[in-house]
């Protein structure tokens, strides 16, 4: 069942390709990007309950604070003493919808990576990507950066707090670090999906700022 529902991403790059002119390459950027667009509206959601618990646990570290002051030598009283703050403002550490929504997402990413990974694009040259079956370091720092933008200009979970470059960082690094010997096939798939990242960090941003403008 699961070959089958992977051949499924499989027959749809080589369509795209063909509508594009034979150009597997072109195929493989059109369905993921596809697939990563009909996507967004879960991820969206997923991360706009993430930004709003991040922004309550914001609001709430003063009297965290004081608590941990207050019960420094009782842990068992601490733990209680935050369970029920975070408990009285709808704070969880445990987002059972937003698993469930990352959950819901990976039977689709993962076949669309077992079918760019299955041997597409053995000897086949996309731009200046001589044989899409190997790595291109150009196209890897390329998808590296797009990752790293997409992090870099997401919204912060604090309010008033300026973005870290740490997340834009080790971003970039792990898809460095990730693609640096898969094919550029699988690259020019995850550069696809990170273009659709930068358009989710965009959105999300400017939802960020309406809602600060407004508040």
């Amino acid at each position: 069942m699961w070959a089958s529902f992977v051949e499924v991403f499989r027959t749809a790059i080589f369509a795209s390709a063909h509508a594009f002119g034979g150009s597997l390459g072109a195929g493989i950027i059109a369905v993921s990007l596809a697939v990563r667009l009909a996507l967004t509206p879960l991820m969206l959601r997923i991360t706009r309950r993430s930004l709003a618990q991040q922004r309550k646990l914001a609001t709430l570290q003063p009297q965290l604070q004081r608590l941990k002051e207050r019960h420094a030598k009782d842990p068992a009283r601490l733990f209680a003493e935050t369970q029920a703050l975070h408990q009285k403002h709808g704070v969880t550490m445990f987002d059972r919808r937003s698993l469930l929504g990352a959950i819901a997402q990976m039977p689709f990413l993962g076949a669309l990576f077992s079918a760019v990974r299955g041997g597409l694009g053995a000897g086949v040259r996309f731009g200046w990507i001589t044989d899409l079956a190997r790595p291109d370091r150009l196209l890897i720092l390329l998808v590296a950066g797009l990752a790293a933008g997409a992090a870099r200009i997401a919204p912060s979970g604090a309010p008033g707090q300026s973005p870290s470059a740490i997340p834009a960082l080790v971003s970039g690094v792990l898809s460095i670090v990730f693609l640096w010997s898969m094919s550029s096939a699988i690259a020019l798939s995850w550069g696809a999906g990170s273009l659709v990242s930068v358009l989710q960090s965009v959105m999300l941003r400017r939802e960020f700022e309406r809602s600060q403008r407004a508040a």
